[in-house]
């Protein structure tokens, strides 16, 4: 992702980030977290703690300035995502927060709700194939 379209994309609705999100993660079987020397960057919402994704590297490493300057981007595979971090995340009672923008906005899912729409996506796909 361009740094130009990086930049249009932040300005797209929780919606718009979210479809982006998913298309980019069906097409490139790849996701994007920030981490530091702790493990993975959360962020709270009320009583909720969420782990943020975002579509490519160029977005997650947007979000590393300020407090989380000294996080790096990680990649995780389709594969990864699916089978180690959804359950891991689901046993820790986390949700995730899909390609969030500057003021903190992106579509919330709990790992269940994510891993039923990634099938459904699947599923859709091989109608087509």
């Amino acid at each position: 992702m361009s740094k130009e379209l990086e930049q249009q994309s932040l300005k797209l609705s929780a919606e718009q980030r979210f479809e982006l999100f998913m298309n980019r993660l069906m097409s490139e079987q790849q996701a994007w977290i920030l981490t530091d020397e702790h493990g993975c960057v959360m962020l709270t919402d009320g009583d909720e703690d969420l782990v943020p994704f975002w579509p490519s590297e160029e977005t997650a490493r947007h979000w590393a300035s300020e407090e989380w300057s000294k996080c790096q981007p990680k990649v995780l595979s389709f594969d990864e995502l699916i089978d180690k971090w959804l359950p891991g995340m689901e046993e820790d009672e986390l949700a995730m927060i899909i390609f969030p923008a500057d003021d903190l906005q992106g579509r919330i899912l709990h790992p269940w709700e994510f891993a039923q729409l990634i099938k459904k996506k699947q599923e859709k796909l091989a109608r087509k194939n």
